[in-house]
């Protein structure tokens, strides 16, 4: 397959998963420290942790996406909608 990348392209795509990985890891510590600081309720406790695991799954679901970016940068497809 021809290279048709320059090395430009992944930049944009590291920027924006640390953006977001870091606000979803900053919301998740936020919520956590602000609910586990003050009075517990066991249901309350599981719906925290319930959309605290969403968070950190949205994280890591970015970084996942990125990991996938920089393999198709790596195969030599800048843009994967350039075979179609």
């Amino acid at each position: 397959m021809r290279k048709t990348t320059s090395g430009k392209g992944f930049a944009g795509a590291v920027v924006i998963t640390i953006l977001v990985a870091g606000f979803m890891f900053l919301l998740t510590g936020a919520m956590l420290a602000g609910y586990f600081g003050g009075f517990t309720e066991p249901f309350t406790t599981g719906v925290i942790l319930f959309v605290a695991f969403l968070y950190l799954a949205t994280a890591v679901g970015v970084i996942m996406a990125l990991y996938q970016r920089w393999k198709e940068i790596q195969g030599g497809e800048e843009d994967e909608a350039k075979k179609y």
